[in-house]
């Protein structure tokens, strides 16, 4: 298994293995292969934009190379949302899948019809810089809107831990063996996580790990969106959802309800997913990323 710290990982083990429920004492195994690491992220707003340049941050002005210009869509600009700097998180990557270097920014379009996040592909621009080296705070563009200016938040990283996502083909399995399986062993699983072991951050920002979807486990959607299956179609097409979706990871989830931002005028209570193909990630490789918009 990967090395994690002691505490969280052991901790869990611990609780899934005295978790009194139907389970096989093979199952609770099973289940403890399936943990996996993740980067959470603690935010702290900023009254003003003055966080150091290249940090990572939500909001604000984004740091992008001098000849970087600021992205746009169909002549209009994009709403710059987050930057994460790889060198700050490489610390809690215990899997070594990230660069030790770089920069991943995320732009996202307006709906101009309903002024909310567009949750079209295409009106996104979402990308890697591995070069930091000549980085300047990019002034707002004079033609973009002031609405579409992001209050400024601090990011800090921690070691997080996961479960797949109860819906997640990786616990068909249990779910099929065990009547009531998410009553009897899931949700309390779950609950430790969120409330002992990741519990210093009330949201659902979250780098790498199994994804915490609000819906649905997101690489179903990223396995439909890739396959370019309509929504009319996908009980149809569910197996070819389902085989796909097993070559996706989850790379990014950007929560619009942190309270610390105000991500929610653009996207209410949603979360946005990136993720990605599991080889792409292995390789290194953000050229090709999914998104996925979820909300309740």
């Amino acid at each position: 298994m990967f090395n994690f710290k002691k505490s969280k990982l052991e901790k869990l083990i611990k609780f899934i293995k005295k978790s009194d429920n139907k389970l096989s004492v093979d199952d609770k195994e099973k289940i403890i292969k399936l943990i996996k690491p993740a980067i959470g992220i603690l935010t702290k707003k900023m009254e003003s934009d003055n966080w150091k340049i290249g940090g990572s941050k939500i909001g604000g002005k984004p740091d992008l190379p001098k000849d970087v210009l600021w992205p746009r869509v169909n002549d209009s600009d994009l709403v710059f949302c987050a930057q994460y700097n790889f060198s700050e998180i490489k610390k809690f990557d215990v899997e070594n899948l990230l660069p030790e270097k770089g920069m991943l920014y995320v732009f996202i379009g307006i709906n101009g019809e309903y002024n909310e996040f567009s949750i079209e592909q295409k009106d996104c621009k979402i990308f890697f810089i591995e070069n930091l080296e000549d980085l300047e705070r990019k002034e707002y563009p004079t033609t973009l809107k002031t609405e579409g200016k992001v209050e400024p938040a601090e990011i800090q990283y921690f070691e997080s831990i996961t479960i797949p996502d109860d819906e997640n083909y990786k616990l068909i399995y249990f779910d099929e063996k065990y009547e009531d399986f998410y009553f009897h062993f899931y949700q309390d699983t779950e609950e430790y996580i969120a409330e002992e072991l990741n519990g210093i951050a009330d949201n659902m920002h979250q780098i790498l790990g199994e994804d915490k979807s609000i819906q649905s486990s997101v690489v179903y959607e990223y396995s439909k969106n890739e396959l370019n299956i309509s929504d009319e179609k996908y009980t149809e097409k569910w197996n070819e959802i389902l085989d796909n979706s097993k070559t996706f990871s989850n790379l990014l989830q950007l929560d619009c309800m942190d309270s610390n931002t105000n991500l929610d005028k653009f996207g209410g209570s949603g979360v946005f997913y990136i993720g990605l193909k599991t080889k792409e990630l292995e390789n290194k490789n953000f050229n090709n990323l999914m998104i996925s918009f979820q909300t309740t």
